[in-house]
């Protein structure tokens, strides 16, 4: 699912806030190769990831705009330079190969912290070279990758983790009133469960059928 067939998906209220075309293709692209879909449907384009980072950008994490907007530039110099092509028009694994350059690779040692966190002013130098880029490189993957993951399990009223894709793979039936004693038990099977969403639970309340409290705590008074 390309961006523009996920703008056109069923829920028609989607729509990009922050990010131009080329910028949300880009940023769905590397969400995609950090989460990606392994023949069952579920990666972080199917998820919308990209919608639910748009959000985040325009909203909670305001102060990260620079790092998507400098970054995103800096990595076009970067792969016009190395490849004469933008990221977007990489095959796979020279899109990874992108990705372990400037983050690391998949698995790194507890004292190798991603770059979460970064000096601004060093970080909106556009000289053009990748001396001056490479801080903000480093920065704009692991923002990425932490955005990728939060969009692909969120609940779906965020825009991410569309259809649940990312509960069905963990197991997480989603959000729940509460859960019955059983239920909490060890050994019970969370996917035996119909997935919640937040949508569902404000649905519930606004036909006024909440579950009996009885149902969690039997006969016992609140």
């Amino acid at each position: 699912m390309t961006v523009h067939d996920a703008a056109t998906a069923p829920d028609s209220s989607v729509a990009l806030t922050f990010f131009n075309d080329a910028e949300a293709r880009t940023v769905e692209a590397i969400s995609e190769r950090i989460i990606p879909d392994g023949g069952d449907g579920a990666g972080a384009t199917s998820a919308g990831v990209v919608y639910y980072i748009d959000r985040s950008v325009s909203g909670i994490s305001q102060n990260l705009q620079h790092v998507y907007r400098t970054g995103l530039r800096a990595l076009e110099r970067f792969c016009q330079g190395e490849f004469s092509a933008p990221y977007v028009g990489l095959s796979a694994e020279q899109q990874d190969g992108v990705i372990r350059r400037f983050f690391g690779p998949e698995v790194v040692g507890a004292e190798e912290t991603p770059q979460m966190y970064g000096d601004e002013e060093e970080e909106r130098g556009e000289r053009g070279d990748l001396d001056a880029d490479l801080p903000i490189l480093r920065r704009l993957f692991a923002v990425v990758r932490e955005h990728a993951i939060e969009g692909f399990f969120c609940d779906p009223v965020y825009g991410g983790n569309r259809g649940a894709v990312g509960w069905q793979l963990v197991g997480f039936p989603g959000a729940y009133w509460g859960y019955t004693a059983e239920q909490m038990g060890p050994g019970f099977d969370g996917r035996t469960l119909p997935i919640a969403t937040l949508s569902d639970l404000r649905r519930q309340l606004q036909e006024k059928s909440l579950p009996d409290n009885s149902t969690y705590y039997g006969n016992e008074e609140n």
